[in-house]
């Protein structure tokens, strides 16, 4: 078992140059990788895996398959955390058994799960990729996705720059992230590849959360359910929704001394962002989500 941990944005693909020539600043980089992904996701009709907070994926990846089961996670703001096991397959259908079998919940019956699988969506894109060793010797591979998500006749575009740990601090990902969007237009990321999939498969638009909770977890998390509504839907409730979380955000900040610094700033961007919605773009808008995310982080 692996555990990701990683930071994702949203980059526009005529920035990849800009990053490319950025790396330098960035770490000494150790290796790099250019190459092509087919993913397709698997799930039964009563969808099983959906209902466990599990993901099943098949992946070709240089004329070979492998599988990979994803657990329950966590997430943090722009930090997402989460279990996965990988083990080869002989084609694009998983092989349940070959999964340990203590994953499972008990009870799991297996042979009949196989049966039930189907092709929901896949998601296929190009990686470029480089690992880079940080100044401590960390090690931490950035890697630019474009492509598209794919679920039956509809798609969505992808176009994610990654900062995964391979191995040392995790801090050097907020220090990396930190750098990047002090260059370059990044979005922080709320969703992912799978989760997209899932959505535009059942043709289901993302929701509002129904309220920004009393943690900063929750309204860090409310903010950003709400901020990619609005991208998705550009609707005046969702920009409402993402005002008041941010609003909420910035009071509880207020009450956190790591934190206070800031809080006035996510005030001033709450109040502006009720009546416009370019802050949602804003360099000081993403620094602050990221501020919020390594805070919780060392402390959640």
């Amino acid at each position: 078992m692996s555990t990701e941990l990683e930071l994702k944005f949203l980059m526009p693909p005529r920035y990849l140059a800009q990053l490319i020539a950025m790396l330098p600043q960035l770490g000494t980089t150790q290796s790099s990788d250019d190459t092509s992904l087919l993913n397709a996701y698997f799930e039964t009709k009563d969808r099983w895996f959906r209902r466990h907070d599990m993901g099943l994926r098949s992946r070709l990846k240089r004329g070979r398959y492998e599988q990979t089961i994803k657990l329950a996670g966590s997430q943090h703001g722009a930090m997402q955390m989460r279990p996965e096991y990988n083990v080869p397959c002989a084609g694009v259908e998983p092989q349940l058994s070959a999964f340990p079998a203590h994953i499972w919940p008990a009870g799991t019956d297996i042979v009949q799960l196989q049966q039930q699988i189907t092709e929901l969506f896949r998601t296929d894109f190009t990686r470029k990729s480089w690992q880079l060793q940080c100044s401590d010797g960390s090690m931490v591979e950035l890697v630019y996705d474009q492509g598209q998500v794919l679920a039956g006749t509809r798609t969505q575009p992808i176009a994610e720059l990654e900062l995964e740990l391979l191995s040392g601090d995790a801090q050097q990902l907020f220090n990396l992230a930190r750098q990047l969007l002090q260059h370059l237009p990044l979005v922080t990321g709320w969703q992912s590849k799978a989760a997209r999939g899932y959505g535009l498969a059942a043709q289901q638009p993302l929701t509002l959360p129904r309220h920004s909770g009393d943690s900063l977890l929750a309204q860090i998390n409310a903010l950003q359910q709400a901020a990619a509504c609005y991208q998705q839907q550009s609707s005046s409730s969702a920009l409402a929704a993402a005002a008041q979380s941010l609003a909420a955000l910035a009071d509880s900040m207020q009450a956190l001394p790591a934190l206070q610094q800031l809080s006035s700033r996510a005030a001033a961007l709450a109040t502006q962002l009720r009546s416009d919605d370019k802050v949602l773009a804003q360099q000081d808008y993403h620094l602050l989500l990221l501020a919020v995310s390594e805070y919780l982080y060392h402390n959640g």
